[in-house]
């Protein structure tokens, strides 16, 4: 669906007005919901970092996005999947407003898929300054690791509770859902073709909020966050460690590399 570029990014910038102005207005009907449905995938204070830094990375994108080093990354990469996602968003809160607890769980599957659509685009691009780093890099880095957090939690607080306590089925399965998190956030960190630490960041933090949040009370909980944001803690260290190795490596000009007695050019790394 390709769009007039102008069109396109009136587009992004109405909608990302319309789900700050739907978010503010309806914020603290949302923070009843979730405080009036507590489970064991509710995270504390912490969690909120996240999506606040994603929608303030947003209020930049959408002014960066018409100059000119933004314009062919959100013609060809984000195109229609921002408004489409913004879209989404707003009707997912009307959708708690309604009590449509099974539409709210598709719509935020369908605005999972969008930005990761619109994520595997983006990393085609490299930034190209500041402000693109961090307005379109980042915060749809950030975004991608977020979503899908959105998705689990959106779920766990729709359709269960903590009535069967600490070790019931449900704690079980919010254990499940932490590694499932885990398992994206070292997919994103390591094991993907283009790695990326910024999604990685963002599960690494969500989880340790479950941890603060379930406390020592919810033992399999409190272990399995802890471990989980451990092991993304190491594999982000990991990435650091090789980054300044491969920053100190030494690059060599073609007039130095070393060559044999009979001029052929030895092999930089020996097998």
């Amino acid at each position: 669906m390709a769009l007039h570029p102008t069109l396109l990014k009136t587009l992004n910038l109405v909608t990302y007005l319309l789900v700050v102005a739907t978010g503010v207005f309806y914020r603290e009907f949302l923070q009843d919901i979730y405080a009036s449905r507590p489970n064991y995938l509710a995270n504390n204070e912490l969690g909120f970092i996240v999506p606040a830094t994603v929608w303030a990375l947003l209020g930049g994108f959408v002014i960066v996005q018409w100059f000119d080093f933004a314009h062919d990354v959100v013609v060809e990469a984000i195109d229609w999947h921002l408004f489409a996602s913004n879209l989404v968003v707003i009707f997912w809160v009307f959708s708690w407003k309604f009590d449509w607890l099974v539409v709210s769980e598709v719509l935020l599957v369908i605005n999972a898929i969008l930005i990761w659509r619109l994520y595997i685009k983006m990393r085609d691009f490299t930034a190209t300054n500041i402000a693109d780093y961090a307005f379109v890099h980042i915060s749809f880095s950030i975004y991608t690791g977020l979503v899908w957090f959105d998705v689990l939690q959106n779920f766990f607080t729709a359709f269960t509770d903590k009535e069967g306590g600490p070790t019931s089925w449900t704690a079980l399965g919010a254990a499940a859902a932490i590694f499932v998190m885990l398992a994206i956030g070292n997919y994103h960190a390591e094991f993907s073709k283009d790695p990326d630490s910024w999604a990685a960041i963002s599960i690494a933090l969500m989880i340790l909020s479950i941890s603060f949040e379930q406390g020592p009370s919810v033992p399999i909980i409190y272990l399995v966050s802890f471990i989980s944001f451990g092991c993304l803690l190491g594999a982000l260290i990991r990435r650091l460690v090789n980054h300044i190795i491969l920053w100190r490596s030494p690059v060599w000009r073609d007039d130095e590399i070393p060559t044999y007695n009979n001029g052929e050019r030895s092999p930089l790394i020996r097998q």
